[in-house]
C-alpha cells in the first residue's frame, strides 16, 4: 500500500516538528490533534484538531491543515525576524546616549505590551481548541480510569496521555502512571500466585 502521507507533510512548508496525536472512539470517528513545535521560537500552541471519520480525513486532512500551518510559519516568522532585529538594535545602540535610549526603551516597552496583547490574546478559535483539548484530556482519563477499575492496567498506561501534550497535567499523568504501575504489579504478583 502506497501513501503519500509523509509527501503532503513536506508540502506544508513548515520546518520543526508536528505532534499528532490520533484518536478513534468506538462509532469510528477519530479526532486528530496537530502541535507545530520550531526550536526557541514560540511555545505554547494551541493544537489544531480536527475530528471526523477516516475517510473523511483522507479526503480533507490536508487542505484543512494547510491555511493554519501557513499561519503558524507567518507567525514564527515574524517572531524570529523580530528577535533578529532586536538583536541588532542593542548591538548598535550607543553607550554614550543611555538617557535617550531608556525612553526610547520604556516607550517601545510600552508598545510592546500593547502588541503583545493583540499578537497573543487566543482568539475563540483558541479558547475553543483549549476547551477541545481539555475535553479529549478529561475523557481519556476517564477511560484509563476504567480500565484500570477493571483491571486492565496495561491498556490503562498504553492510554495514558502524554505529557508531551498536556505539560500543565505532566504531575497529574505521572502521578496516575506511577499508581496505574503498582497496581499493575500487583496484580500481575497476585495472579502468579493463583497460577503456582
Amino acid at each position: 500500500m502506497k501513501t503519500n502521507f509523509f509527501q503532503q507533510i513536506a508540502g506544508l512548508g513548515f520546518n520543526g516538528n508536528y505532534l499528532l496525536n490520533i484518536h478513534q472512539d468506538e462509532t469510528g470517528v477519530q479526532t486528530v490533534s496537530v502541535v507545530l513545535k520550531k526550536e526557541k521560537a514560540v511555545t505554547g500552541l494551541p493544537p489544531m484538531i480536527f475530528k471526523a471519520t477516516a475517510e473523511e480525513l483522507d479526503e480533507r486532512f490536508f487542505e484543512e491543515l494547510a491555511k493554519p500551518v501557513q499561519q503558524t510559519v507567518g507567525l514564527i516568522t515574524n517572531i524570529e525576524s523580530y528577535q533578529k532585529e532586536l538583536e541588532k538594535a542593542k548591538k548598535n545602540a550607543k553607550p554614550d546616549k543611555d538617557k535617550t535610549a531608556k525612553a526610547i526603551a520604556t516607550e517601545q516597552d510600552e508598545d510592546d505590551k500593547e502588541d503583545e496583547n493583540n499578537l497573543f490574546t487566543p482568539p475563540e478559535d483558541d479558547k475553543q481548541a483549549k476547551a477541545e483539548k481539555k475535553r479529549l484530556y478529561d475523557e481519556t482519563m476517564e477511560k484509563v480510569k476504567e480500565l484500570a477499575q477493571h483491571t486492565k492496567y496495561a491498556e490503562a498506561l498504553a492510554n495514558l496521555p502524554d505529557v508531551a501534550d498536556y505539560p500543565d497535567k505532566a504531575e497529574a499523568i505521572e502521578a496516575k502512571r506511577k499508581n496505574l504501575q503498582a497496581g499493575k504489579e500487583a496484580y500481575d504478583k497476585l495472579t502468579a500466585s493463583f497460577n503456582d
